[in-house]
């Protein structure tokens, strides 16, 4: 990894996905779309294996052991072909970095993000500077559950149902992101956090199968100012401030996303002297949404508006 000026300053943000008939995260039971009494949901895990998957794909060199993205599922060397048999945790480090904590972190990208526990020998405990929630569905997804046509016939001749999956109608989740940087002093770099958002948006979106789909809608990220007491300011979750206030006329993904973000501007007026500045990340012909100008009020708060694909670079 090349020398990069750490991160220092505290950002807390929001992440908005969209689902449309397919599923945002399975359980494990029968991968039906998670949800409490119906009202659906998903772990931070999905959205961390997007981010790394995308990562293993793009940037990764094992052979070199640069960008090694330490947490992604690997084979073992005995594995046959199709056969779901893999290293552990102490394997991996073993193999790749003969047991050199300090030589994993520096060229693990996911775990300058995430962070992570190593109990095995030589190992230690990191605690990420990015961290996400769970995320909440806004728009009132519901479930359905559909039949699943067998490719061939029975002995009959008769083609016959094999069985079901699950999936929902229009879910937009919405997630919390919390940057900071004090919890691991100088390990998170500039250039990772801008990795971050640029696999977390398009790692997002590459997950695309008959069942499991997932589109990468809103990126709020606020900046937080660095003061000579090193006080850190958080806002509390900002996920449940943002609704989407023209769901009853979308009909399954059809038509823009129109955010109310009344609460959430009222909390960040109220916070508005810590605030430095506010980048969101939306393709407008996808997304609705407004900001106060800042600009004009005694804080001079840089409110910024981005297309995804400037973060291609």
């Amino acid at each position: 990894m090349s020398e990069n000026k750490s991160v220092e300053n505290y950002y807390q943000g929001i992440y908005l996905t969209e689902t449309v008939l397919g599923n945002p995260n399975g359980d494990f039971v029968d991968n039906s779309p998670r949800n409490i009494d119906g009202k659906v949901f998903t772990t931070d895990k999905c959205i961390k294996y997007n981010i790394r998957k995308y990562m293993h794909e793009t940037i990764e060199n094992i052979d070199k052991k640069e960008n090694v993205i330490f947490f992604y599922p690997r084979l073992t060397k005995e594995a046959n072909k199709g056969e779901a048999s893999y290293q552990t945790r102490e394997d991996v480090f073993n193999n790749l970095f003969d047991k050199n904590f300090e030589d994993m972190i520096k060229n693990s990208p996911d775990v300058r993000m995430f962070g992570g526990t190593f109990s095995f020998e030589g190992g230690g405990s990191v605690y990420g500077p990015i961290q996400l929630t769970y995320g909440k569905d806004l728009n009132n997804a519901q479930i359905q559950r559909l039949q699943i046509g067998a490719p061939f016939s029975n002995n009959s001749g008769d083609q016959k149902t094999i069985g079901s999956e699950a999936v929902v109608d229009d879910a937009i989740i919405s997630y919390d992101i919390t940057i900071n940087p004090n919890s691991h002093p100088e390990l998170l770099k500039v250039e990772d956090l801008d990795l971050f958002k640029k696999s977390l948006w398009f790692g997002t979106n590459l997950r695309k199968s008959t069942s499991k789909k997932t589109d990468s809608k809103l990126l709020i990220l606020i900046k937080f100012k660095n003061n000579k007491d090193n006080v850190i300011v958080n806002i509390g979750e900002l996920k449940q401030l943002i609704s989407i206030s023209n769901k009853d006329e979308r009909n399954n993904g059809e038509k823009f996303i129109k955010i109310d973000s009344t609460k959430l501007n009222k909390k960040l007026e109220k916070y508005s002297k810590f605030i430095e500045s506010i980048d969101i990340y939306r393709d407008e012909d996808d997304i609705e949404i407004e900001f106060p100008n800042f600009e004009e009020s005694d804080n001079d708060i840089s409110v910024n508006y981005y297309e995804p694909i400037e973060l291609l670079g």
